[in-house]
């Protein structure tokens, strides 16, 4: 009798396991599209936190060069914009660049002060996949200020480019 019910129970599975073929094809379909939105999601901020880095890597790097002073704000566009290039950017992406000459308290002035600050912004437009409901900014804008250095001319105006 043992036998029968052995034989009775896995007649009875048999059926429910037809019914549940298709199942799993389903679940999958349903949740593809949220994984592919979640791996997207992920290169798009780990690709935007590179572009973070390198924008802020080249801001370093022109406001050390700008500390020297800066005499013609068009070789310095094209300065920071190889420095751009140079971590890994595309100088295209860059639409503004300001050089702003400041005092040693930190207020505005309109020539380098011997003792004063240089601060350096650089906006830029970074690359954005494209994945919906996954957000982004339009714009990423980046200052630093260093310290003046070693400026023969004190008559250097600061510089407004926009790229």
């Amino acid at each position: 009798m043992e036998e029968g019910r052995v034989l009775a129970v896995s007649s009875r599975r048999r059926p429910n396991q037809a019914q549940d073929r298709g199942s799993v094809a389903v679940e999958f379909a349903l949740l593809l599209p949220l994984l592919m939105m979640f791996l997207f999601g992920i290169i798009q901020y780990g690709y935007g936190l590179f572009q973070l880095q390198a924008i802020t890597s080249a801001v370093s790097e022109a406001t050390q060069k700008a500390t020297t002073g800066i005499t013609n704000c068009t070789v310095f566009k094209d300065t920071v914009e190889s420095l751009a290039e140079g971590n890994g950017l595309n100088a295209e992406d860059l639409t503004h660049v300001t050089v702003q000459w400041l005092t040693e308290t930190g207020s505005a002035t309109s020539a380098p002060d011997p003792l004063g600050l240089v601060k350096v912004t650089v906006t830029f437009a970074p690359f954005k996949i494209g994945i919906p409901f996954v957000p982004f900014p339009d714009t990423i804008t980046r200052s630093q200020t260093g310290t003046v250095q070693n400026i023969i001319s004190l008559n250097l105006p600061g510089c407004d480019v926009a790229l």
